[in-house]
């Protein structure tokens, strides 16, 4: 006997992705045990090339059309992916080490996280490396103009509070050995890259975290992940991880064993992932709605559901109203969780896409018949087709009863198209 269910399935690929049709379903019921399906889900050898559209790097208008290019060019990977848990971290990564086109251009931010896709699930080391010298994060950081005759605080600051150890793991004194290590570290504006200037780099004598040396940046860096300080970066990580992939707060000794199955690993993400999936704690029927949709979750989504491109959607003009427009964080903290998504704004947005997404749909004939089902029927194929397949029973009574109404007043034409707002807006649809 297997030793997991399908709702164990569908929870999983909420999470580590964006939601499964329910023949994707059953093609992982068919896996021998649950750390099988698992390992499935982590496969990432079939994740497509990842190139970067003409229109992102166009030099003409350098602004609003390459964002918009940008946003759509994602979201739609996030949407037609095999591999979404690369995507999902990827998301991730975007929100906790996070830049924005507030500060640099919408082209150096989609290469940014072009990166963060390709080394988000290795090494943490490789990764945080990559970020430190990423023109997108030195110039939202200000690194970009950090010189040993003036040294800039911002960065070395962000990157042990914010992405590497957390508050109170740090003094005052290291943010100041910190900034000067990285002195130096500057950008090319001609180039758009990364450019190590010699005679801007500090070269006295530093202390960081207790330990005076000449440090370099890299150095700094890899003390944090590797040396003294690995415990208390492993530890940061895991409970961000963990936050984003199950539930907010997790216990002190589910965060010990994480931790240390990360630091065994040599701080790789996938294998903390493995070992987060198999936890019993991730698959608890609380756990199953502990989490609201991001918006941009929400978004792919419906787009996987509705099987339209970003092109046909237009998913940008309505996620900032939402709270979560892509390559443009709200701040180097990055985007909260849950109750930072439910708010009269959000769902009035949510409300105006899906009655944009409605007749769309209605275009594009889904649902077309649906007006001559029965009430439960109708609400199954709404389930189906949205992937809400254990709805509760009040979102089921609702479904039915709204059909039956139409039906009865013979509006049975105002099924179909409705029945794809309905589904967008269920409690259910909007569970992570």
């Amino acid at each position: 006997m297997a030793d997991f269910t399908r709702p164990d399935v569908v929870h999983l690929m909420r999470r580590a992705g964006f939601g499964a049709t329910s023949a994707q379903v059953d093609s992982l019921m068919t896996s021998a045990s649950w750390a099988a399906v698992v390992d499935r889900v982590l496969d990432t050898s079939a994740n497509p090339v990842d190139t970067i559209p003409a229109a992102v790097d166009d030099l003409q208008d350098q602004y609003y059309p390459p964002w918009v290019a940008a946003v759509q060019y994602w979201l739609d990977r996030m949407a037609t992916t095999p591999t979404p848990i690369v995507e999902k971290m990827t998301l991730f990564w975007h929100s906790n080490l996070a830049s924005s086109t507030d500060g640099a251009l919408p082209r150096l931010v989609f290469r940014q996280i072009k990166t963060y896709r390709a080394l988000g699930l290795g090494d943490v080391h490789d990764l945080f490396q990559a970020m430190a010298l990423d023109p997108a994060m030195l110039l939202y950081l200000d690194n970009a103009s950090n010189v040993a005759a003036q040294p800039n605080e911002n960065f070395a600051r962000e990157l042990m509070e914010l992405f590497t150890l957390g508050n109170g793991a740090f003094a005052e004194a290291d943010v100041v050995g910190m900034a000067r290590a990285w002195t130096g570290y500057n950008y090319d504006s001609v180039g758009e890259q990364f450019l190590y200037r010699a005679n801007k780099h500090d070269n006295g004598q530093k202390t960081i975290f207790g330990i005076t040396k000449d440090w370099t940046g890299p150095q700094a860096l890899t003390e944090i992940v590797r040396g003294s300080r690995q415990q208390t970066c492993a530890r940061f990580l895991t409970t961000k991880i963990w936050s984003f992939f199950a539930y907010p707060n997790p216990a002190a000794d589910l965060v010990d064993a994480l931790s240390a199955a990360f630091i065994a690993s040599g701080m790789n993400v996938k294998a903390l992932l493995r070992a987060l999936f198999l936890r019993p704690e991730f698959r608890l029927a609380t756990t199953r709605t502990a989490l609201v949709r991001s918006p941009v979750e929400w978004m792919v989504a419906s787009m996987r559901a509705l099987g339209m491109p970003a092109a046909t959607l237009h998913p940008e003009w309505w996620l900032e109203r939402m709270g979560q427009p892509l390559y443009q964080p709200p701040n180097v903290a990055g985007w909260k969780q849950n109750a930072a998504w439910i708010s009269t704004s959000a769902q009035w947005a949510k409300g105006s896409f899906a009655g944009w997404a409605r007749w769309k749909a209605n275009d594009a004939g889904i649902f077309a018949g649906a007006g001559s089902l029965a009430p439960a029927a109708a609400a199954d194929a709404a389930f189906a087709r949205f992937g809400i397949e254990d709805p509760s029973p009040l979102t089921r009574s609702q479904v039915e009863a709204y059909v039956a109404r139409e039906k009865a007043a013979g509006r049975s034409w105002a099924i179909p198209p409705n029945l794809v707002t309905l589904a967008l807006l269920t409690p259910d649809f909007q569970l992570a």
